[in-house]
């Protein structure tokens, strides 16, 4: 049970950091976008995110 309890916890954990990492990126990109001019592609380019998750990102913008 406590190992069950422990592999919840360390996914749940997993799961929250993605997502705070997925935030941190969203917000650079648009930082990026404002104060340097660029565009998306521009921004998520300078920062190497690969063109593979640059549509979730779109998306969300």
């Amino acid at each position: 049970m406590c190992d069950a309890l422990r592999e919840l916890m360390k996914e749940d954990f997993e799961k929250q950091e993605r997502e705070t990492r997925q935030e941190t990126l969203l917000e650079t990109i648009k930082n990026l976008m404002d104060t340097m001019k660029w565009t998306a592609e521009q921004a998520m380019t300078a920062m190497k995110i690969p063109d593979a998750d640059r549509g979730k990102y779109i998306a969300k913008l």
